[in-house]
């Protein structure tokens, strides 16, 4: 019967144009977006090489895409065969190897190309500073990998040689 008498309090109210009270509250709504990127992988390949003579692929890249405003390196190690800091690719499970170095490529705008060779070894000291290419726009770029196989290099055995080498971006 309480209830019952409730209800029809409420109906009393609203029929007689009462307004019931109301509140209004804020929502508050946050992110936050971090510098991030990713990049893909790349396979570079020469085909047959002359011997002695200097080789060069300037058509290989690989894209790295980061948010606008990301300020970002990327950092190459000396790959799988590396002597010292000479970049090498080995044949097989043999002791034959091929020099090659892997030059930092030029930003222009938001690409980038290969210098004049010889150029500077793209390794974990001397990095490629791509945060140019991310600050109007973010999305993915091309880098250019600068790849050479200097020439007098004339000891080596017959077959296919490969090397594996690590991309390192960091984003700060």
């Amino acid at each position: 019967m309480n209830k019952a008498i409730r209800l029809i309090a409420a109906g009393t109210l609203l029929a007689a144009g009462l307004p019931l009270s109301a509140m209004a509250q804020t929502i508050t709504v946050n992110a936050t977006v971090n510098s991030q990127c990713n990049i893909g992988n790349a396979t570079v390949t020469f085909g047959a090489l002359t011997l002695g003579a200097q080789t060069d692929n300037t058509g290989s890249n690989i894209t790295l895409t980061c948010n606008r405003g990301a300020t970002v390196s990327v950092a190459l190690n000396d790959g799988a065969n590396a002597n010292l800091t000479q970049k090498r690719m080995r044949r097989g499970v043999t002791t034959d190897y091929i020099n090659y170095s892997i030059t930092v490529p030029t930003i222009s705008g938001v690409t980038t190309t290969c210098p004049a060779l010889p150029g500077t070894s793209w390794n974990a000291t001397n990095t490629l500073v791509a945060t140019p290419l991310f600050s109007a726009n973010g999305g993915p770029r091309d880098l250019a990998l600068c790849v050479s196989v200097p020439s007098g290099q004339f000891d080596l055995g017959a077959g296919a040689y490969t090397d594996t080498v690590t991309a390192t971006v960091t984003v700060s």
